[in-house]
């Protein structure tokens, strides 16, 4: 099994244009661990424009990676966020859409209603 830094990675050729947006951050391992991938996808032609790796999901991570964006020639035409609070601060003058974060109660029902069986 290949280490992660035995793989070699393609440079990214970046094709500037206007995008829409789907930003969000994803965490491996044990909590204490705390390595994660915050991830900029155009969401109509399902490219990873640009990521970075990070500990935690802060504003500045957000904000850091939509300038790099912008450096690079893109133009942000909306945004997807979770409903993290605080992340639209990173975002002004640009539209948003937030995508509620589930309910605890909202994640049993669904697991509830996914995993009953025909003996009840």
């Amino acid at each position: 099994m290949k280490q992660r830094d035995e793989y070699l990675v393609d440079y990214k050729v970046h094709n500037p244009r206007p995008v829409n947006l789907v930003c969000d951050a994803t965490f491996y391992g044990k909590r204490k661990d705390k390595l994660g991938t915050l991830v900029f996808k155009d969401v109509e032609t399902k490219d990873i424009l640009i990521w970075k790796h990070i500990q935690s999901e802060l504003v500045q991570d957000y904000r850091y990676l939509k300038e790099e964006l912008l450096n690079l020639g893109y133009t942000i035409t909306s945004t997807t966020l979770d409903g993290k609070r605080g992340l639209y601060k990173a975002f002004k003058d640009i539209p948003i859409q937030n995508v509620p974060l589930p309910s605890k109660e909202d994640c049993t029902k669904i697991y509830h209603y996914e995993t009953k069986t025909t003996s009840g």
